[in-house]
């Protein structure tokens, strides 16, 4: 599963963050990104946690074409 984080929040502006993990919600590596934003937390600056990105669906089908 890949894990992403969303960025930050700092002085009103949404900023982006590279982080992006293939693995588990448990894999340490999150936490320590979790706990270096958790880190920089002040009035001006807020982090906005983590994505998963969504899996493409399984073909159904449904398209039209004869099979």
């Amino acid at each position: 599963m890949l894990i992403t984080c969303k960025g930050i929040q700092k002085n009103g502006l949404h900023e982006k963050c590279p982080f992006i993990h293939d693995g588990d919600w448990e894999d340490s590596e999150l936490m320590e990104h979790q706990n270096f934003h958790n880190s920089q937390e002040s009035q001006n600056y807020s982090w906005l946690g983590f994505d998963t990105s969504q899996p493409i669906g399984k073909f159904s089908g449904r398209d039209g074409k004869p099979s």
